[in-house]
């Protein structure tokens, strides 16, 4: 058997997981801090290679073919396995160095830990964050599958694999713009939320399942509480519809704090109602995690 014929170059195969998980050339070039042309070569002597097109370029959109998802899946396990050992050598040398996968739901992922990669980086010059920004439901699926080791989320979640422990508080507030008529009001019941339109996030929402599970304990129905008018994928998008003054909405206090100050938002209290949840940290129990993510795990918690 020829076996320079049936070897893979691992650089190549790298290099297409990137262009499959990312659905760009440009940004996985980026990633990898390589040229966009020698991205492409790799990919089309990684093609030549296997005598077979990896990759569909349709509309601007690039996804794999049959055979590149077989080979995707594969890559993934490969570089799961490259970055383990180099995290075996690191640990056994006492380094803290490489790269941290990190996933953040939209709150702590938007507003809390990119402060918190730039404080750890200080002390450890030689650690690359990767953050990774969802919502809660997608960064426990990023967890479970490998693809971040270290998750940060609004809720706990039920799966047994994983372990869930509190990190940090926060509390929901109802926000309305400067001009809305609720906004000159020092409270409002919870009733009156049936009489304006609610601008949600999406079903994976940590704000929005917390604040229906308080609603739920309270007795109450969201289905019929809440008139909701239009479902938003990112918190950003739901404070500039409110802005704009198409609806209310329940949103993290630490999200909002420069529209408040700025005078742009309105934080209403609702009477007889305190909205706090708690950020989960997760991982994966079957999984040890890297020194660098345990470093990361033990500078949050003293910091």
């Amino acid at each position: 058997m020829d076996r320079a014929k049936n070897d893979l170059d691992l650089r190549k195969l790298e290099v297409f997981y990137w262009v499959a998980e990312l659905g760009s050339f440009s940004l996985a070039a980026a990633h990898l801090s390589l040229r966009q042309p020698t991205v492409s070569a790799h990919i089309h002597e990684l093609e030549e290679k296997l005598g077979s097109k990896l990759l569909n370029r349709v509309g601007g959109e690039i996804t794999p073919t049959a055979l590149g998802q077989i080979l995707f899946e594969r890559a993934k396990a490969v570089l799961a396995l490259k970055r383990d050992t180099l995290a075996a050598l690191d640990h056994f040398q006492g380094k803290v160095k490489g790269e941290l996968l990190v996933g953040g739901s939209n709150i702590p992922g938007e507003y809390i830990l990119p402060r918190k990669l730039g404080a750890f980086i200080q002390k450890y010059p030689e650690v690359k964050p990767v953050l990774r920004i969802g919502d809660s439901a997608g960064i426990i699926q990023a967890v479970l599958g490998g693809e971040v080791e270290l998750g940060f989320v609004g809720f706990k979640g039920e799966d047994g694999r994983l372990s869930f422990q509190r990190i940090w508080k926060d509390e929901m507030v109802l926000a309305v713009s400067k001009d809305h008529p609720w906004s000159r009001l020092k409270a409002i019941d919870l009733e009156d939320l049936r009489k304006e339109g609610f601008i949600s996030r999406e079903g994976g929402s940590g704000t929005l399942r917390s604040f229906r599970r308080l609603l739920t304990r309270k007795g109450r129905e969201p289905e019929k509480l809440l008139n909701v008018i239009m479902e938003l994928g990112s918190t950003e998008a739901v404070k500039e519809a409110l802005i704009a003054g198409l609806g209310v909405s329940i949103l993290s206090r630490t999200s909002i704090q420069r529209e408040i100050q700025a005078g742009l938002l309105r934080e209403i209290p609702i009477r007889g109602l305190k909205l706090e949840r708690d950020f989960y940290q997760i991982f994966h129990r079957q999984r040890t995690l890297s020194p660098v993510s345990q470093a990361f795990t033990h500078f949050i918690r003293h910091k």
